[in-house]
């Protein structure tokens, strides 16, 4: 499963649209409602996080999902004027800043690299329940 968490409903219809399409679990979800209410229901592997609407408190919502423990990826995406928080959004482990404007395609690169970071944490997990250790 992945949320969008965006003000922009035009373009969370659009991503959530096309990733339903790829068959993968898509909810856009904005800003007033209330996300940790969504993650309760449905944890997602990928949470997106739209850092360039004014209502956004991106580094609030970051810092809430590490305190919760959340285990998925976390995508930031941000445009010029997010630029200065680039380095803060790291440190609360988001994997990926895609610049603005919003598009697709940034967003599905972003998303393929979560992916694989996902993918990498669950071999990595499953070998070290098997004794196996990474060299």
């Amino acid at each position: 499963m992945i949320f969008l968490v965006t003000e922009d409903q035009k373009f969370s219809q659009m991503m959530t649209g096309r990733l339903r399409k790829m068959g993968k679990g898509a909810m856009g979800i904005s800003p007033s409602q209330n996300l940790r209410m969504h993650l309760r229901q449905t944890p997602p592997d990928i949470i997106i996080l739209d850092g360039n609407g004014p209502h956004n408190d991106t580094i609030g919502i970051l810092r809430d999902l590490k305190s919760a423990g959340y285990k998925g990826q976390t995508i930031v995406l941000g445009g010029g004027t997010s630029a200065p928080f680039v380095p803060e959004v790291s440190r609360f482990g988001a994997i990926q800043t895609a610049g603005g404007p919003l598009a697709v395609n940034r967003v599905m690169g972003a998303i393929r690299i979560a992916q694989e970071h996902l993918n990498m944490e669950l071999c990595y997990s499953s070998a070290n329940r098997q004794g196996e250790s990474w060299s």
